[in-house]
């Protein structure tokens, strides 16, 4: 990791300013805001009026049930237990509110408009992403993690989920084979069940991936004729689980992916936040170059509502990428932004949030601790994370999830339940709680109210 001071923010007085005024002129005089001023079923047009036709309620919906791709079938939601106006929010895996660099944001964006690159902002841009950003990230990559790029071998992405769908997309057919561990982040699982992938989770311990039980799956799944294409994992602070692949495992599945003809997404979405202990090289660095294509994102350091993502392979793996990209390719509007704020703040930035973070999942921590010092017996299992956003817990045996999780919205607290993380729909007994976003004494409030839930389930 760099040595960089915290981060800092400082005012950009006249950037705010600048913003507040561009918002007030874009507003009509008057009351209201500017939708206040195009009365329903009228579009103001110069001083003429336009009234849109009303849409006729007896004509029924065209029938499309032939016309829908395979692909487009409707995937289940995401359950979030309580969601709705939730006081305490333990569902979301987004950045601290409070973290966000909105002053310096808004300075960027001001020296952007200001400077000789401000018209081409607002263009269209490279597919690929805007050539600054991927210079800023290939100089990150080697700063950080050691690892040797080119703005060549970046793919900008519109956030990490946008690049795990192209990736699936570019290597699996319908009904193709595929691998993940059990539990793994729903975003990963999306992708598989919309290519309707025959997906196989192999179990995880505190060392990631039961290396020896996927090798035991690949060979069967040979045998079988379904040999699998694609393995998805996450090395660094698993989403849910929290746990880090270990070294040695990391070897053995870059050595697996030439045995056995497949290709690794890695996907480290938070590997920059580690709190503790040193760093593990990436799967990526190990793998013969190919087999490996590299996912991450600027949502959990920066900002989630900017959707940069990026995608990390050789130059003629990229390309094959790119050509999946439908979207017109990547902002150069936030592109720009993100390259301009991380060039100038990002490490400071990223060395505040991990304090930040580190406090938080302490504060839950704890809080937990505390909340079942009275009821032992009906004490969780979790694991204690070196980094990342998510404490995984299991919950105790013979409480009923579906209580717990009726129990726990009741009190204001939304998180997630196991089930939405396997691919098999399994692991009720699980829930993920993500430390992110909620303040310290917010997180130990919370702590309190699970324990309560899960003491009024018991008693049920």
């Amino acid at each position: 990791m760099p040595d960089a001071s915290p981060h800092l923010l400082r005012p950009a007085e006249a950037g705010i300013q600048g913003y507040h005024a561009l918002v007030d002129s874009a507003r009509p005089r008057g009351e209201g805001g500017v939708g206040d001023r195009l009365h329903e079923g009228q579009r103001s047009k110069g001083t003429q009026s336009m009234t849109a036709a009303p849409s006729s309620p007896s004509k029924p919906l065209a029938n499309l049930d032939g016309l829908y791709s395979q692909i487009a079938s409707p995937l289940p939601p995401v359950q979030f237990t309580g969601a709705a106006g939730a006081r305490y929010n333990m569902g979301a895996g987004q950045p601290d509110p409070e973290s966000l660099p909105k002053l310096e944001l808004i300075e960027t964006l001001e020296g952007i408009f200001s400077g000789p690159d401000g018209n081409a902002a607002l263009m269209y841009g490279d597919a690929a992403g805007f050539i600054g950003l991927r210079e800023v990230l290939a100089a990150k990559l080697k700063r950080w993690e050691g690892i040797e790029t080119t703005p060549a071998e970046l793919l900008i992405v519109n956030g990490s989920n946008h690049g795990l769908a192209i990736v699936a997309q570019a290597f699996l057919n319908v009904g193709d084979t595929a691998i993940c561990e059990a539990p793994t982040f729903m975003g990963g699982l999306r992708p598989l069940r919309q290519l309707q992938a025959k997906t196989h989770g192999i179990p995880l311990d505190d060392d990631g991936m039961r290396i020896d039980l996927l090798e035991t799956k690949l060979k069967a799944l040979e045998d079988a004729g379904t040999p699998a294409k694609l393995i998805y994992t996450i090395p660094n602070f698993h989403n849910p689980a929290g746990v880090n692949l270990s070294l040695a495992r990391r070897h053995r599945l870059a050595e697996l992916a030439d045995l056995h003809n497949f290709v690794i997404l890695e996907d480290d979405a938070y590997g920059e936040l580690r709190f503790s202990g040193n760093h593990i090289p990436a799967v990526y660095t190990m793998a013969t170059p190919g087999r490996v294509v590299r996912s991450a994102t600027l949502s959990k350091i920066l900002s989630a509502g900017m959707r940069v993502g990026y995608l990390l392979a050789p130059e003629p793996v990229i390309a094959r990428l790119n050509a999946m990209k439908l979207d017109g390719g990547a902002s150069p509007f936030t592109n720009r932004l993100a390259a301009g704020y991380y060039a100038r703040h990002g490490d400071g930035h990223v060395t505040s949030l991990i304090d930040v973070y580190r406090r938080k999942r302490d504060a839950l921590v704890h809080g937990l601790e505390a909340a079942f010092a009275d009821i032992p017996h009906l004490k969780p299992v979790w694991n204690v994370p070196n980094g990342g956003f998510f404490l995984w817990m299991r919950l105790p045996d013979g409480i009923d999830p579906v209580r717990v999780a009726k129990e726990a919205g009741d009190r204001g607290v939304a998180y997630v339940g196991g089930p939405a993380f396997f691919p098999d729909g399994s692991g009720r007994e699980y829930v993920r709680l993500a430390w992110s976003m909620l303040s310290e004494s917010d997180l130990v409030a919370a702590a309190h109210e699970i324990a309560a839930s899960i003491k009024a389930a018991a008693a049920a």
